[in-house]
């Protein structure tokens, strides 16, 4: 028995898929079966990167550690990402994104303390689709910027240590991978890891809250930071009707920072930031639209 031309074969499913436009993914696994040939090709096209929004929810545990002082705080956070994805010529596309994340950090140290905190990380790429056999890989590269501040200016911890207001801030370059495939129940399974490079930090710490105690003319202190740096990986089931889901992971390695010079009445003395390191394992639930 004669098969139908390739041509005829394709019109016949393009009707299909303007009739059926969610099985758009069928569709295409059809024609890839039906033809061989075509197969790399229909399955990369379906899989390649495409203009959208997301917007959803974020959950995570957070832990911020400095072994050389025996400091660390633990946290539950709650956060939003937005993230946008414009096409360019070529293959190529551009994505812009922000992520906000609070919560209550437990600190230990000189004692124990509640202490809000909040963070807004925002970062900007450009990448490229790269198809093969079974799936697309996406590289990109762009620009970082990370703010964390952590409202303790005036508390006491339990052992009566004085606490204050500490800001950070970090200027990143993001490389990252992206892995597009599809997956079982028609959705698409996508990977990310990105390696974060710090081109350079601040350390803010509040000191002059120090005035309202036992200090006077007491100066706040900036710590600049310049080696580090960050880890982030994904893994997201995108599914058919908008919704992508699935664990998440972030890490920041910062050495120790240059010397700062804390002033007060009656005298001064160097400070600096010890080297210390951010975890924080979540999931998240984002809707594209």
């Amino acid at each position: 028995m004669a098969l139908p031309c390739y041509g005829t074969l394709t019109a016949f499913l393009n009707i299909l898929w303007m009739i059926t436009p969610k099985n758009g993914l069928g569709v295409a696994l059809l024609l890839a079966a039906l033809a061989p040939a075509h197969a790399e090709s229909l399955v990369s096209d379906y899989l390649r990167t495409r203009d959208a929004q997301e917007l959803g929810l974020t959950l995570s545990s957070y832990s911020y550690q400095e072994p050389s002082v025996s400091v660390g705080i633990t946290a539950i956070n709650y956060g939003l990402e937005y993230q946008k994805t414009s096409l360019l010529s070529d293959g190529r596309f551009l994505i812009a994104g922000i992520d906000y994340a609070t919560g209550t950090d437990r600190y230990s140290g000189s004692g124990t303390l509640d202490i809000p905190r909040y963070y807004y990380n925002g970062k900007i790429a450009i990448g490229a689709d790269w198809g093969y056999r079974s799936g697309i890989i996406s590289p990109y590269i762009g620009l970082g910027y990370r703010f964390l501040s952590e409202i303790g200016g005036g508390l006491r911890t339990s052992t009566g240590a004085v606490m204050y207001d500490r800001q950070s801030t970090y200027f990143y370059i993001p490389v990252g991978l992206k892995q597009r495939s599809l997956s079982a129940g028609g959705g698409v399974l996508e990977s990310t890891f990105e390696l974060d490079y710090l081109v350079s930090g601040n350390q803010f710490s509040g000191l002059s809250v120090m005035n309202n105690f036992s200090y006077s003319n007491s100066s706040d202190v900036n710590n600049r930071q310049t080696s580090g740096y960050g880890l982030n990986a994904s893994v997201m089931y995108k599914r058919q009707d908008g919704w992508s889901l699935g664990p998440y992971w972030k890490y920041w390695n910062i050495s120790k920072s240059d010397l700062g010079t804390w002033t007060y009445t009656s005298g001064s003395t160097s400070v600096y930031e010890p080297a210390n390191t951010t975890e924080e394992f979540g999931f998240k639930a984002l809707y594209q639209f």
